[in-house]
């Protein structure tokens, strides 16, 4: 149901003439199902972010092409189009209280665009005034269903905040100020740090970690010298309610949650949850469950890039547990196998729509990462990007766990790699902040990477000398004297390249398996945790990536071509020539894609998912695909926690 959606794109779908040109400073262009519709109707849709990267889409894709449908240009900035494409266009401007008149606009302007849906049938019903106060009161009690007028206990807040975090509801800075100031004044709350839990899913996380922590630690003291009866000590305390201890179950089942270490005959069944034991005692059959389950639900409802991106962190989560326990192999790779066959169907039909959307709030293309870096970036300062190259989610999740034994805290997105996921094309993406069709001279090779990082932030307004680039890292000893961040003090724009787990990928014997191993084997030498500590120490704002995942496929033969094919990629081959193309194509086992924002002279064919074009029967681990382990990759940001964790 387009629900709001109706109305925007009424205003565009009737107009006759062949170019609108669309000011959208409220982001409501920035809607998968609109693009997806206007799409379906006829519409050739543009973003415009630069005149440059817009004019080269524009000659590629519409000016010669005379069948073309109508196109539309939006932009999000308060910009003039060029004037030979405004003197033979439509300019239309769309507004946000047209479609939600009755609220303040100051107060729905901050609200995420995912929950307009919501607010378009809480809207209809409001009988309130256009202020802000009253707008807010009824959007937190309706839209966001938080009794915040009636909780005055502990267990009520982390019910509210459980719910809130763990569905990844993004509660706008103007909702998060009204709930601090009006829950600040109850008793209750005096001694929770109510900022940081209401505004930081990652904080709040944290904080769980550690009431969970102390209330065994308690727990288990109680119980050793039953100085008094454990059902007066604990029956009201918040953790033992059960809908936030069903919440935590949950939590601690899907790897947000790190679990409590103890060994204590005293843990009675209801806490084991929470409580971290020895592989062999784990009870993984329950978690490999729980996962799938999940995993199963998530995957028949999923239509949108959102959707997906859950996905993937779930997948991340349930095939690394599968790798540490050699569990449920046959049960995972079917499950796999289901995943992808609807992922690359979407991806096909609807990958296209990633690139018409701006990279604000989230980024959704890994081109957008320095964008996004760029407008959380203070004054001056200083800010650092670790590539981790080939690094997909399961991989990723092991990482986290052990970066957690170190105090690191992690404000973890999603995004898509640019497909192929080659690292020429998708790594090249991250540092040039372009879409590949812009760097069609060099995206066979990464050698221009750094030119293109420093191109980048000297657009930005940052003078090059204070960039810096470095690849290659991570195969030697640490020491800070190389790290280029470190060693010159005018850096303020670090970019670097850590490949180690491309290179365990390439060299996997034992599949994922060799890659775990190795990976646990690197990280034990702490040159992750030392680089990270010291870049936060050094004042840096850290985020970690990857520019692509990895995947597993056996081989269905070798595919003999010569020169006829332009790149011989494990799963993609790419040819310059159409015809050897379709020829390709029609010979051979294989997916076309529809080479968006590739260049002109890029056709792509992809091997099946779980194929590669290899030697038949071989097993290797490898990318260039589009299966959801290879497209969708993390977008950290790296903090350290300096406290307790419970209040500072």
């Amino acid at each position: 149901m387009l629900g709001w959606r109706e109305a925007i794109i009424g205003k565009i779908q009737y107009q006759q003439t062949k170019l609108i040109l669309v000011h959208d400073y409220d982001y409501l262009l920035s809607d998968e199902h609109i693009l997806r519709e206007l799409g379906n109707r006829g519409f050739g849709i543009i973003r415009f972010d630069d005149s440059m990267t817009f004019r080269y889409l524009y000659e590629q894709q519409y000016r010669l092409n005379f069948s073309s449908p109508q196109l539309v240009v939006y932009t999000n900035e308060d910009i003039v189009f060029p004037y030979e494409f405004q003197k033979r266009a439509l300019e239309v401007e769309l507004d946000l209280q047209y479609i939600f008149p009755k609220f303040s606009a100051q107060v729905v302007r901050q609200i995420n665009r995912d929950d307009f849906d919501a607010l378009y049938a809480v809207h209809n019903q409001y009988t309130g005034s256009s202020s802000d106060q009253e707008t807010l009161e009824y959007i937190i009690k309706r839209l966001y269903k938080i009794p915040y007028d009636v909780m005055d206990s502990e267990v009520d807040l982390y019910k509210s905040l459980l719910s809130i975090h763990y569905n990844n509801i993004d509660l706008p800075e103007v909702v998060q100020d009204f709930l601090v100031h009006e829950w600040q004044h109850i008793p209750a709350y005096h001694k929770v740090p109510l900022e940081k839990i209401v505004e930081s899913q990652t904080f709040f996380y944290h904080f769980m970690e550690r009431k969970w922590a102390e209330f065994v630690k308690e727990f288990i003291q109680v119980q050793q010298t039953q100085i008094k009866d454990p059902i007066e000590v604990y029956q009201s305390h918040p953790l033992l309610d059960g809908d936030v201890r069903r919440l935590l179950n949950d939590l601690f089942m899907e790897g947000f949650l790190s679990k409590v270490k103890v060994s204590s005959e005293f843990i009675p069944n209801w806490m084991q949850f929470g409580i971290e034991k020895d592989e062999y005692e784990e009870d993984v059959e329950m978690k490999s469950n729980h996962l799938r389950e999940k995993v199963d639900e998530y995957v028949q409802n999923a239509t949108l890039y959102k959707d997906w991106q859950e996905i993937s962190g779930l997948i991340g989560e349930l095939k690394l547990t599968a790798i540490l326990n050699d569990h449920h192999k046959v049960d995972i790779d079917n499950l796999m196998e289901t995943v992808n066959k609807k992922f690359m169907k979407w991806m096909i039909t609807q990958f296209h729509t990633l690139t018409s959307l701006p990279p604000y709030p989230k980024p959704k293309l890994v081109h957008h990462i320095p964008y996004v870096i760029d407008n959380e970036r203070k004054n001056n300062e200083k800010v650092a990007l670790l590539v981790l190259d080939g690094m997909n989610f399961s991989q990723w999740k092991m990482v986290q766990k052990y970066l957690r034994e170190y105090q690191f805290l992690f404000e973890e997105q999603q995004v898509f790699a640019w497909v192929p996921t080659l690292t020429s094309v998708s790594r090249q993406a991250i540092f040039s902040g372009n879409i590949p069709l812009t760097f069609s001279q060099t995206i066979h090779t990464t050698a221009s990477e750094e030119k293109l990082w420093k191109s980048f932030w000297e657009n930005q307004g940052v003078l090059k000398q204070y960039v810096a680039y470095q690849k290659s890292l991570g195969k030697e000893k640490y020491d800070w004297q190389n790290i280029q961040a470190l060693s010159r003090k005018s850096t303020k724009v670090y970019g670097a390249v850590i490949d180690v787990i491309d290179q365990f990928t390439h060299h996997a014997v034992l599949g994922e398996k060799s890659i775990t191993s190795d990976l646990k084997l690197w990280l034990e030498t702490n040159y992750l945790v030392n680089l990270l500590d010291d870049l936060i120490y050094y004042g840096y704002t850290v985020y970690l990536t990857s520019d692509h995942g990895n995947t597993n496929a056996t081989g269905i033969g070798r595919i003999s071509e010569g020169v006829l094919v332009d790149q011989k990629g494990e799963r993609v081959r790419v040819y310059h020539d159409t015809i050897l193309y379709e020829d390709a194509a029609s010979k051979f086992s294989g997916l076309k894609w529809p080479s968006v924002g590739l260049p002109d002279d890029y056709n792509v064919l992809f091997a099946e998912y779980g194929q590669a074009f290899v030697p038949k029967n071989h097993s290797i681990v490898t990318h260039g695909g589009i299966s959801i382990e290879e497209v969708i990759v993390p977008f950290v940001r790296v903090q350290k926690n300096k406290g307790s964790g419970l209040g500072e």
